[in-house]
């Protein structure tokens, strides 16, 4: 019994620090994921019962609760953007798309073959997961208030919120790949015309779809109802009810809800018959959500890097991981925006932020959900949790101080030009 009142007594605890983590964070200048890093560290060491092991290990629990989170996440990042953003500005996070995206997932592929000496198919798997930057541990660097937001144009807070939105569901047909190859035996045997036109094409274009008809649609209603009926709408959970609606509806009818999430966050906050208060309310209700499931991810995730998940790889995947981060994602990044008229600095920080997290552990449970085939499976999970840690930190103690600079001389860096 006394367990139970210590595991409540500590999540209590840990999750009472978020009223006054965004604060204290902000003045010093040290992303939330970092203070958050020990305190799951310090749980597990005083025996807290959570139960790391089996959270390890469990390939369902890690999916659903990543899953849960990311979805949510990505209905934030969509409701944060506003529309006073034209087309120009999206061509820096579709050019993130459209080039950084395939040439981070083709190095970490090369490298996986050829230096981490995997097989064909857990090389696949390893560049998908590592694919997308992450949505929900790199909020410090996103767009926050969306009534701020109008005010004024952040390029660099816009693009990194864009790409997390965009490429957290474009790494599905990715994970399909490695998974289908498996499957297959080989990539001869591998069905290429099946993965591009149907995991590839079609379910990106449904959940799309999907994704911009319902967000339309529910403007539509809260636009409509109080017009024709009187009946209005209070309530901010309505963000986290069409979260879980549109995610389940679009992988029911074959589409990808990752995708379809983001979209109709996106198609709410340009919706211009929804009023802004009532927009910021649902923003509001989502932010808080998400954080309050972020604070027992990272406890949980502080207690696995101590319950002996880094001791299952080598050197030789420490290096990657290293790597990966400090040269692979920024190179990537600067290439994609050669052609952009922004400053370096501007380049920089974008290429630099491409932080990594919970979307690559919900990627990694997915796959090994779906087959045992893969043989390498702890060092994939050893390898992601490494990548992961040294983005909370690398990013978490610059990332804030990098912000505050560009938004210290917006005029100066172009961030209203947008």
């Amino acid at each position: 019994m006394n367990d139970h009142y210590l595991l409540l007594a500590s999540l209590g605890f840990a999750t009472l620090l978020m009223a006054w983590l965004p604060s204290i964070s902000d003045k010093i200048k040290v992303s939330s994921p970092v203070i958050l890093l020990p305190i799951g560290i310090l749980l597990y060491l005083i025996g807290t019962p959570l139960g790391w092991t089996e959270l390890l290990w469990s390939d369902n629990a890690m999916m659903i609760f990543s899953e849960a989170i990311v979805i949510i996440s990505l209905m934030g990042a969509g409701l944060k953007i506003g529309s006073n953003y034209s087309f120009k500005a999206w061509k820096r996070p579709l050019l993130l798309i459209a080039i950084t995206m395939p040439l981070t997932m083709l190095s970490a592929y090369l490298l996986g073959v050829y230096f981490l000496t995997l097989s064909i198919p857990a090389s696949l798997l390893l560049a998908a997961v590592l694919a997308p930057t992450d949505p929900v541990l790199a909020s410090d660097v996103q767009l926050d208030d969306p009534e701020r937001e109008d005010k004024l144009k952040d390029k660099i807070r816009f693009s990194l919120t864009a790409e997390a939105g965009l490429n957290d569901g474009m790494a599905f047909p990715f994970t399909y790949l490695a998974v289908m190859v498996v499957q297959a035996g080989s990539l001869a045997a591998f069905s290429f015309s099946d993965w591009f036109w149907d995991k590839l094409l079609l379910k990106i274009v449904i959940g799309v779809a999907v994704g911009i008809l319902l967000g339309r649609s529910i403007g539509y209603i809260l636009t409509h109802l109080k017009k024709w009926k009187g009946i209005k709408t209070y309530d901010g959970f309505l963000a986290l009810s069409l979260t879980f609606a549109v995610y389940g509806l679009s992988e029911l009818v074959h589409g990808y809800g990752f995708i379809a999430v983001f979209f109709t966050g996106l198609s709410i906050r340009y919706s211009e018959n929804v009023s802004g208060k009532y927009k910021k309310k649902i923003h509001d209700f989502s932010h808080e959500i998400e954080r309050l499931l972020i604070v027992v991810w990272i406890i949980l995730f502080g207690g696995t890097i101590m319950n002996g998940i880094l001791e299952m790889t080598d050197w030789k995947g420490i290096l990657f991981s290293v790597v990966f981060v400090l040269i692979i994602r920024p190179l990537a990044g600067m290439i994609a925006l050669i052609g952009i008229k922004d400053s370096l600095k501007n380049k920089l920080a974008i290429s630099f932020l491409g932080i990594r997290g919970v979307g690559s552990i919900f990627y990694l449970s997915w796959a090994f959900m779906q087959t045992d085939l893969f043989k390498n499976k702890y060092e994939l999970y050893s390898i992601a949790v490494y990548i992961i840690l040294f983005s909370i930190i690398l990013h978490g103690l610059t990332a804030p101080s990098i912000i505050s600079y560009f938004r210290k001389n917006p005029k100066r860096h172009g961030l209203d030009d947008v």
